[in-house]
C-alpha cells in the first residue's frame, strides 16, 4: 500500500497577466520564438518562489540573437541514427537550500533512467532547487524553462516545443545561455533516496522521474479560467500570456476524436471538455493503449497543476502507467502509454522500440507539390519490407508497401489552412515491443494569396490593389512582389497578412497586376486584370471666325 498524498507534482505554467504592452509569440518561420521563465531566485519576488497551486508567471524572452534560422530540413530525419539515449547536465541552484548528497545522487540516477528511454544528442540542462518553503502538501514541481517554435526540423508549424525537445529535434542547443528544465523538491519531507529498492519515506526517485517528465514536455497548457469558466489556449482574460499549443496540447482529443484545439471558437465547449472529456490520441499512444486514446485527468472543477497534465487515476491507477498520475505513486518506469505519448510529442525513444521520423516543409503554398520523407528508426530492423501509410485531409491514404528504411510522399493541397499529416509504418507482424505499428505526426501550414481591385478604370487615375494571404497567421515573414503592365516591379518584405499598391496608367488597354507572396521558400502567384479606357481632357475644336460686312 502506498500513502496517498494529493501532490501538486506539477507546477503548471498558468498564463498570468503581464503589465504594459501586449507581448507576442508569433515570431515565426525565419525566427525561432522562445518563452522562458524568470530564474532570478535571489530576488525577493523570485518567479519560482510561489506557493502550491499558485501560477508561475511567464515572461517573454528577449529576441534570440541568432534567431534567423534556416527552415531547410535535413534530407533525412536528423535523429535517424541517433537513438542511443540522452544525457542530463544537472545544476543545483545556489540560492536555494543545500541538498543532501543523497538527493544529488538520486536525481542523477533518475535522470540517467530517462536517458535510457529517450534520445537527444544535445545534453538536457536541468536546474534543481531544494526548497524549504514549498508547502506541506507539495512533493515537488517540474516545468520546462522555455519553449521554442518553428525551429529547423520542427515537425509541426506554430507549435511551442519545450526546449529540451526542440534541441533534440534540431540537433543543436538553440539557446545555449538558458537551461531546459526547472525542478523543485520539498526539503521538509522524510525522503527515501534509495536508487535500488525503495525504502521507508517518500520515494525521491519516483518523484524525480515524474517531475522530469513534466519538464520534458508532459504538460498541458490549455486551461479553464476561474472567472469566466471558459477554456483557453495561450490567451485568456485579461490578457494572459503563455506558450500554447504545445505538442502535448496538439494531441488532446475528446471522445468523438475531435482535437480540443478545434473548440477555441466556443470557449465554453472547450472548457466542458477540459473538465471531463480529454484524451491523448497520438498514433503511438493508441497502439500502446489497445487501440484507444489515453484518458487524461479531467476532474469536474479545474485543478491547477493537476488537470490535463496527468493520466486519469481511475483508468491507470493500478497498472504500469502510474508514474504520471495526479497522485503520488512508487514506480521506477513510466510505462508503455506514457512513453508512447512522448513518441507522439516528437521524442525519439532509445529503449529498442521502432520510431518513425519525418522531414518536410513547415509552410507550402496551395497547389504546390511538397515532398515529405518518413524514416523507420529501429535498432532491431533486419531488412524486411515495410509498409508506409500517409494520411491527411483532402487526400485518400497513400499506402506504399515494399519499402525499407525510408519513404517519400508527394502531396498537394488545394485549400489553405493547417494540414495534419500522419505516417505509420508496419512490417505486418508485431515489432519488438509487441506493437505492429509505429507512427509520427507532422503539421504544415498551407497558404494562399488573393489580389483584389477594380476591373475597369480610366487613364491618368490612381487605383489601389490589395493582396491578402490566408490563413490569418500574423507574424509570418512574407515577401510580396508586385508586377504590373507598364509598371516597375516593386518588392515589399513585411510580416503583414495584407499589402497594397496604387497604380496609374497613361495609356488605355488591358492591364495585368500580378502578385507573388513568398513564405519560407514557397511562393503563390495570383493575377488580376483591369481594363483601362482612354479619356481626352481639355481638348477643344476651334471653328473659323467669319465677319459679316
Amino acid at each position: 500500500m502506498y500513502t496517498s498524498i494529493r501532490a501538486f507534482i506539477l507546477l503548471l505554467i498558468l498564463m498570468t497577466p503581464l503589465s504594459g504592452t501586449a507581448s507576442t509569440m508569433s515570431d515565426r518561420i525565419s525566427h525561432a520564438t522562445a518563452i522562458h521563465l524568470n530564474e532570478q531566485a535571489d530576488s525577493a519576488s523570485a518567479r519560482w518562489d510561489v506557493p502550491a497551486l499558485s501560477p508561475a508567471l511567464l515572461l517573454p524572452a528577449p529576441p534570440v540573437t541568432a534567431a534567423r534560422f534556416s527552415l531547410e530540413q535535413s534530407p533525412l530525419p536528423f535523429m535517424e541514427s541517433h537513438n542511443t539515449g540522452a544525457t542530463f547536465d544537472i545544476a543545483w541552484v545556489a540560492s536555494c537550500a543545500t541538498p543532501p548528497p543523497e538527493a544529488v545522487t538520486a536525481l542523477d540516477y533518475a535522470a540517467g533512467l530517462w536517458g535510457t528511454w529517450i534520445s537527444s544528442t544535445v545534453p538536457i540542462e536541468v536546474r534543481a532547487c531544494w526548497k524549504t518553503d514549498l508547502g506541506s502538501g507539495v512533493l515537488g514541481t517540474g516545468i520546462p524553462i522555455r519553449y521554442i517554435r518553428n525551429f529547423p526540423n520542427a515537425p509541426q508549424v506554430d507549435t511551442d516545443y519545450p526546449s529540451a525537445l526542440a534541441n533534440a529535434l534540431s540537433g543543436s542547443d538553440l539557446q545555449p545561455e538558458l537551461g531546459d528544465i526547472r525542478l523543485e523538491f520539498n526539503a521538509n519531507l522524510t525522503w527515501s533516496f534509495a536508487t535500488t529498492t525503495p525504502g521507508s519515506g517518500t520515494d525521491f526517485v519516483s518523484v524525480a522521474l515524474h517531475e522530469l517528465a513534466h519538464g520534458l514536455g508532459f504538460i498541458g497548457n490549455m486551461y479553464v479560467d476561474s472567472q469566466y469558466k471558459a477554456g483557453w489556449c495561450g490567451d485568456g482574460p485579461p490578457g494572459y500570456y503563455g506558450p500554447c499549443p504545445t505538442p502535448y496540447d496538439r494531441l488532446v482529443v475528446d471522445s468523438a476524436d475531435i482535437p480540443l484545439l478545434d473548440y477555441q471558437a466556443d470557449r465554453f465547449a472547450l472548457a466542458a471538455r477540459l473538465l471531463g472529456d480529454a484524451n491523448s490520441g497520438g498514433p503511438n499512444t493508441r497502439v500502446a493503449n489497445e487501440g484507444t486514446a489515453a484518458k487524461l485527468n479531467t476532474p469536474p472543477s479545474w485543478q491547477w497543476g493537476s488537470s490535463l497534465s496527468h493520466l486519469d487515476l481511475a483508468t491507470f491507477g493500478e497498472g504500469d502507467n502510474r508514474l504520471m498520475l495526479p497522485t503520488y505513486a512508487v514506480t521506477r518506469h513510466p510505462g508503455p502509454v506514457t512513453l508512447a505519448m512522448f513518441q507522439d510529442m516528437g521524442w525519439l525513444r532509445a529503449d529498442g522500440v521502432p520510431n518513425v521520423t519525418t522531414t518536410g516543409p513547415l509552410v507550402v503554398g496551395v497547389e504546390q507539390p511538397a515532398d515529405f520523407t518518413g524514416a523507420l528508426v529501429w535498432p532491431a530492423y533486419a531488412g524486411q519490407p515495410v509498409t508506409y501509410t500517409w494520411s491527411t485531409a483532402e487526400h485518400a491514404p497513400l499506402v506504399h508497401p515494399g519499402r525499407t528504411l525510408t519513404d517519400i510522399a508527394t502531396l498537394t493541397w488545394s485549400t489553405p489552412g493547417e494540414k495534419v499529416l500522419t505516417v505509420t509504418v508496419t512490417d505486418g507482424v508485431p515489432f519488438g515491443n509487441g506493437a505492429s505499428v509505429a507512427g509520427a505526426v507532422r503539421r504544415t501550414l498551407v497558404f494562399d494569396v488573393n489580389v483584389n481591385g477594380p476591373a475597369q478604370g480610366d487613364t491618368n487615375r490612381a487605383y489601389t490593389f490589395q493582396a491578402q494571404v490566408t490563413p490569418d497567421s500574423a507574424g509570418l515573414p512574407i515577401t510580396y512582389t508586385w508586377e504590373a503592365t507598364d509598371q516597375p516591379v516593386v518588392v515589399h518584405p513585411t510580416q503583414n497578412m495584407t499589402d497594397s499598391r496604387a497604380l496609374t496608367w497613361t495609356h488605355p488597354g488591358s492591364k495585368t497586376v500580378t502578385v507573388t507572396a513568398a513564405i519560407a521558400g514557397s511562393a503563390v502567384q495570383r493575377v488580376h486584370t483591369i481594363q483601362i479606357e482612354g479619356i481626352v481632357f481639355d481638348q477643344f475644336i476651334y471653328l473659323p471666325l467669319v465677319q459679316r460686312q
